[in-house]
């Protein structure tokens, strides 16, 4: 009497491998075909920067922009630098106009210290709109230097911005 091998056969292991290439190339087809070209346009990438920005009055050197029509994700960041011997309240907004989407970071800038610096906003513009980005400290405190300050706003197809 012989007894059946328990090792599968080349044939069924090739089944197999062959079922499951097929799989994933279906599921590849199902959301390739949820695509179309008009969805695949490229994100749009504004990008300004100043490696070094003097702030001397109570409102800081700032940055604005008009962005056309569409959907974007804007960040913007720097390190701040407090040039005197006394702590300085220190508030930085970005905004896409009034009563609209904004974000704020608020630091105490310890005397002779730097603090890094980061906001964030999503926006759609219905049509053309502003974008704005600047700091505030209290009038006559000492100079904060603004360093690597960067503002990037991409472009994106889509946006779902909402509470969690």
């Amino acid at each position: 009497m012989t007894m059946p091998s328990t090792a599968p056969s080349r044939r069924r292991r090739g089944l197999r491998v062959s079922a499951l290439l097929a799989t994933v190339a279906a599921a590849g087809t199902l959301l390739a075909g949820n695509v179309t070209s008009a969805e695949a346009v490229p994100p749009e990438v504004i990008s300004r920067w100043n490696d070094h920005l003097v702030h001397s009055n109570s409102i800081s050197p700032g940055f604005s922009r008009l962005m056309s029509t569409g959907s974007y994700t804007v960040t913007a960041k720097l390190y701040a630098e407090n040039t005197g011997s006394q702590p300085i309240n220190y508030l930085c907004t970005i905004g896409t106009g009034p009563n609209s989407d904004s974000d704020i970071t608020e630091v105490t800038l310890a005397p002779h210290s730097r603090h890094s610096i980061f906001l964030n906003v999503v926006h759609h513009y219905p049509s053309t709109g502003p974008l704005s980005f600047g700091c505030t400290k209290p009038a006559g405190s000492s100079q904060v230097l603004m360093k690597q300050v960067k503002i990037t706003a991409v472009k994106v197809n889509t946006l779902d911005n909402q509470p969690f």
